[in-house]
């Protein structure tokens, strides 16, 4: 039986990239969003603060910003 490797995101290049937050200093991951209103999006989140409220919403930075 053959082993299963696990999944690779493809996300591109940014997202490889070390992001620090500009209010914390902390490093930022890049997650994808999924949202109803405005779709799906990719943003940078410090993941040991996000706790999903919507200030934590609101510190979310744009991939491209």
């Amino acid at each position: 039986m053959a082993t299963k490797r696990p999944a690779k995101l493809a996300i591109g290049k940014k997202a490889q990239q070390v992001k620090l937050c500009p209010e914390t200093g902390k490093p930022m991951t890049a997650v994808k969003v999924f949202r109803n209103e405005s779709g799906n999006s990719m943003r940078w989140v410090v993941l040991e603060d996000f706790d999903g409220s919507d200030e934590a919403i609101t510190r979310m930075l744009p991939i491209g910003h």
